[in-house]
């Protein structure tokens, strides 16, 4: 597709990005499956945590199918519409205990009120690298450094005229930054959560981005007007101050040298 191919360029051209950004579809119709996707379980006889599908198309440029059966972490299997949990189930209750809540009704009402598809509407979720997926995709997924998000927010306000708004939680990255990308069509800022620092490598300095796909054109015109503006992220630099200030005893030195004295000032207790 030629959009996810010239919003890959801009992104290495905008930032400098060190892995290619990741497209993301949700399946209904598997004809639409690659031929070349790997599909965990029939593969590579294991199961995998979507973050690790996540690392496979992101790091080792792999197109990547998971099924429900494929999955390996609960919170994705909610989220992405592969089962349902209601309260009162004995899955519901399972996750009342350890979802990091103390007071079970206000734990409840978290899971509640956890962004999440419609039960049965997909059949899998299909990721590749988005200067090589040949579909499109209903969110691009960056994972980038935060000085990084901080180039791409500028070209994002000069089309929106505002400012992003987010939703953070520790855990279930996954979920909270990308789920509400396709079922509100809204920008989303993420950290990886303990489960793909710990199990699908990810840098802890890493801030993931998602983009939802009615967002697309808007934020290719963000990153060709920081280009245009001359204002990829290359031109933030920190300022160096020449001539700067130093302690006495550096002029006292100097001068004995013969060399030039500036500004100086003393450290307390030594001067």
């Amino acid at each position: 597709m030629e959009q996810n191919k010239r919003i890959s360029e801009l992104l290495r051209s905008t930032i400098g990005q060190r892995y290619d950004a990741m497209a993301l579809k949700m399946i209904t119709d598997e004809a639409e499956v690659p031929e070349n996707a790997v599909c965990p379980l029939r593969d590579l006889g294991q199961h995998l945590a979507l973050c690790q599908a996540f690392a496979l198309s992101r790091r080792e440029g792999k197109t990547v199918y998971m099924q429900k059966q494929d999955h390996w972490c609960w919170a994705p299997l909610f989220a992405y519409g592969h089962v349902e949990l209601e309260k009162g189930t004995p899955e519901f209750n399972e996750l009342l205990p350890v979802i990091g809540i103390f007071d079970p009704d206000a734990a409840a009402a978290f899971i509640e009120r956890m962004p999440h598809l419609p039960a049965g509407m997909y059949k899998g979720i299909l990721t590749a690298p988005l200067g090589k997926a040949d579909f499109e995709p209903d969110a691009v997924i960056i994972n980038c450094r935060n000085a990084e998000l901080r180039t791409i927010l500028f070209g994002i306000k000069t089309q929106t005229g505002t400012t992003m708004k987010t939703e953070f939680d520790a855990i279930d990255s996954c979920v909270w930054g990308i789920v509400p990308s396709l079922t509100k069509d809204e920008y989303r800022v993420s950290f990886p959560d303990p489960g793909d620092f710990s199990r699908a490598g990810t840098s802890e300095d890493d801030v993931i981005l998602s983009v939802p796909k009615a967002k697309l054109e808007e934020f290719e015109r963000g990153l060709e007007s920081l280009n245009h503006m001359g204002m990829p992220h290359s031109f933030f630099q920190p300022g160096m101050e020449y001539d700067f200030a130093r302690p006495t005893f550096y002029n006292r030195m100097f001068k004995s040298w013969g060399l030039d004295e500036g500004k100086s000032f003393k450290i307390p207790g030594l001067e």
